[in-house]
């Protein structure tokens, strides 16, 4: 049973880490300052391709780099929405975009650990 899940488990956090950089690429069309979304949704697009994983289309990234990557990512959006605060909608964008991959980063670390 536990064998179940492990690619299950996987394939949530990359089918995560696409809809994060789709997120933020579709985000390019009606942002004010639009840096920010193409700078980090390129990064999240590259981490989710690159990564070893069920979804992945190169598979060069090694895990522990990748979840490195996911916290930068977090990371980059919250100090992306405290620069464009002026702009609100690009703001709530980058900390919605921040809370999901924070919840898919989370979410997998807890499954993970449930597990063992």
């Amino acid at each position: 049973m536990a064998k179940d899940k492990a690619p299950r488990l996987g394939l949530f956090h990359h089918a995560g880490d696409y809809v994060v950089a789709a997120l933020l690429l579709f985000s390019l069309g009606r942002a004010h300052t639009v840096v920010w979304p193409a700078a980090i949704g390129c990064l999240a697009l590259a981490n989710a391709a690159m990564t070893r994983g069920p979804l992945a289309a190169y598979r060069k990234v090694s895990l522990p780099v990748h979840r490195i990557i996911d916290l930068v990512v977090v990371a980059a959006c919250i100090v992306g929405a405290i620069v464009v605060r002026e702009h609100r909608t690009d703001a709530l964008v980058l900390v919605a975009v921040a809370v999901l991959q924070g919840m898919v980063v989370w979410l997998t670390m807890v499954a993970k650990r449930a597990r063992n």
